[in-house]
């Protein structure tokens, strides 16, 4: 079995009513923060449904340094957009330290370790 440190993790967004440009707008603001602030990311993208009710984020991080990074790195933009939404699921996917572990469990985030595969 290949162990690897890289974490993956999908939060899912429900959009408040009349919350959905200001939601944006504060997305593209933390998209911009990790743009030019954290070059361990490997992957970070959103994505709404139809009617842009809910949105998926994706993340990539190359360790549990990188994830731990992040959050402080986003720190301010993210109560605000808990103003504009809710998350109903947040699903890590990797085998997190336990400081990441206990950064991402107040969020409500539920952890599958890793049991085998590989990237190309």
């Amino acid at each position: 079995m290949i162990m690897t440190d890289e974490l993956q993790y999908t939060v899912v967004w429900n959009i408040k009513p009349e919350g959905l440009d200001a939601f944006k707008e504060l997305a593209k603001k933390a998209t911009e923060l990790v743009r030019d602030n954290e070059p361990d990311i490997k992957g970070y993208q959103w994505y709404f449904n139809e009617d842009e009710t809910i949105c998926y984020t994706l993340e990539w991080h190359s360790s549990s340094e990188s994830l731990l990074a992040h959050l402080a790195n986003v720190g301010e933009v993210l109560p605000k957009i808990l103003g504009y939404s809710d998350i109903s699921r947040f699903e890590v996917f990797g085998n997190p330290s336990s400081k990441a572990m206990d950064a991402l469990k107040g969020l409500g985030a539920e952890f599958y370790g890793f049991f085998d595969g590989f990237t190309r």
